[in-house]
């Protein structure tokens, strides 16, 4: 393969495809009332839309994704009874390997002290649908949802050991409403992901038991204007994996991903340590695939630039000067793809 490094296929641990149509609208109007929930103009046109309408658009979507060197997606499907099929069968179409977190219909933009033992019964059936499909569940916030409907996830979930992932600690206000202590109080299974993270403290990830979490870094300093306290997360024990978050606002490439992470930990994080969260510790949880003796071949063929090149600096070379540009081939068991 020439002048080449390989390496895994990448995981993106946390992405929204179905806002892809809201693009040409980044920056004109505030986060919220673009991809918030309920009012957001996402879920506004998910509302009303043929699912069947979105297929051109994923298809194209998925085809980039695929291009970045990316092999598996844990990807956030909005109103996830309509739109799971078309984003699985996309997604599947280009050679991706998809966990899909489907999000129920049903939520409740604040629960009223009353409500907490309550479960509406939309939510439920979406949830049971769900779990006898093996789909994973997206919950928007634990917000967003009574203690009740939590638990049920939960038990119902975990019973399958499928993956429940959630929204905790992203902005200033839900960390104050105590998302957090809602989340470790219902929902701590052995696939609970918790993602963004932004607002904890040393004091609050100690809380978290071992289990997956997930960084978003340019998203997050795009909306919210700080990083999560991954140096934080690596002493508690935890292996914390990157994702890319909206793909309306934020080009899903994980390379980028990895050289701002690198930039802003500002030496705390080494770049194995950066490529670990964007491939094998993924596969430690169970998404992902990882390169080893007796595992279908899952990588990826990097060129190499530049000549005579110290094999020492392999791992910084990947974290600062590799982009899609430099991907030559997707290799998928007997399968070579050739990347243009």
């Amino acid at each position: 393969m020439g002048n080449t490094l390989l390496i895994p296929q990448l995981t993106n641990a946390h992405v929204h495809v179905l806002d892809y149509f809201l693009m040409d609208i980044f920056n004109k109007y505030y986060i919220d009332d673009v991809v918030g929930a309920p009012y957001g103009l996402k879920y506004y046109y998910l509302r009303r839309v043929n699912p069947e309408s979105l297929r051109n658009g994923l298809a194209m979507v998925f085809r980039r994704i695929r291009n970045y060197g990316i092999g598996c997606l844990l990807a956030i499907i909005e109103y996830g009874r309509l739109f799971t099929d078309v984003v699985i069968n996309e997604a599947r179409r280009v050679g991706l390997c998809i966990i899909p977190l489907a999000e129920p219909s049903a939520f409740r933009v604040y629960v009223k002290p009353g409500e907490e033992e309550d479960v509406d019964e939309g939510f439920e059936d979406d949830v049971r649908y769900f779990v006898d499909n093996g789909l994973g569940v997206s919950l928007i916030s634990p917000l967003n949802y009574t203690m009740a409907e939590l638990r049920l996830v939960s038990r119902l979930s975990g019973s399958r050991g499928l993956p429940i992932s959630t929204h905790v600690s992203e902005t200033e206000d839900t960390y104050l409403d105590n998302d957090l202590g809602r989340a470790l109080t219902t929902l701590v299974t052995g696939n609970t992901v918790f993602v963004h993270l932004t607002q904890l403290s040393e004091e609050d990830l100690a809380k978290i038991p071992t289990l997956p979490v997930v960084t978003c870094p340019r998203s997050n300093i795009e909306f919210v204007g700080r990083l999560a306290r991954v140096g934080a997360m690596l002493r508690r024990g935890l292996k914390p994996l990157i994702g890319t978050d909206n793909v309306a606002l934020i080009e899903p490439d994980l390379w980028d991903e990895m050289k701002v992470m690198r930039l802003l930990m500002n030496g705390e994080l080494n770049s194995h340590t950066i490529l670990n969260m964007a491939t094998s510790w993924a596969w430690s949880w169970g998404f992902g695939y990882i390169i080893r003796e007796g595992e279908t071949m899952r990588g990826v063929a990097l060129r190499i630039g530049y000549e005579n090149m110290s094999l020492d600096y392999v791992y910084e070379y990947l974290t600062t000067r590799i982009s899609s540009g430099d991907i030559v081939y997707l290799i998928d068991g007997s399968s070579i793809t050739r990347i243009t």
